[in-house]
């Protein structure tokens, strides 16, 4: 999987039934917060915690997230975050990332050996709706689709 979303992709281009575009990035995007840390054990070393602020965005408004949107939204959380880590490196900015990248697991990642493991490759507050800068998920279902793992989450807290 790509660590970004693939522009361009020729539209006209069918594979499995799908566009080349979704097949690659899927059909929506998530608009995810980075924080850098220093990594506190490893002199030099960093590390990013990220939180979700829109779940499953259609593919339709990506367009709208340009560089001024997503410094609109890094100001807006930067000022309203509350930090209570010492090892924060003050560094922060908005990426998107593709649906299929969102969601990957263990299992798609390592295959064989981690079969049936969903949990979360990376965490970027999949499984989570209460993180300082959630806003939205534009598509719930998909969340409980493509994330076992959430409702098993909620469930054990009383939520679900």
């Amino acid at each position: 999987m790509p660590d970004k979303i693939v522009k361009n992709l020729d539209k006209n281009i069918m594979v499995e039934g799908k566009s080349l575009d979704d097949y690659v990035n899927g059909e929506t995007f998530n608009v995810c917060y980075l924080r850098e840390y220093m990594d506190p054990d490893h002199e030099g070393d960093f590390f990013y915690a990220y939180e979700t602020v829109y779940r499953n965005v259609p593919n339709k408004f990506r367009k709208k997230f340009n560089d001024k949107t997503k410094l609109k939204i890094v100001k807006f959380l930067d000022w309203n975050y509350k930090e209570t880590a010492s090892n924060f490196a003050k560094t922060t900015r908005v990426e998107l990332i593709s649906e299929n990248k969102y969601y990957q697991t263990y299992e798609d990642v390592f295959g064989d050996v981690a079969e049936k493991d969903n949990h979360m490759f990376n965490d970027y507050g999949q499984s989570y709706d209460t993180r300082q800068g959630f806003r939205k998920d534009f598509n719930p279902k998909l969340t409980y689709k493509r994330n076992p793992m959430k409702k098993k989450i909620e469930e054990a807290r009383g939520i679900h």
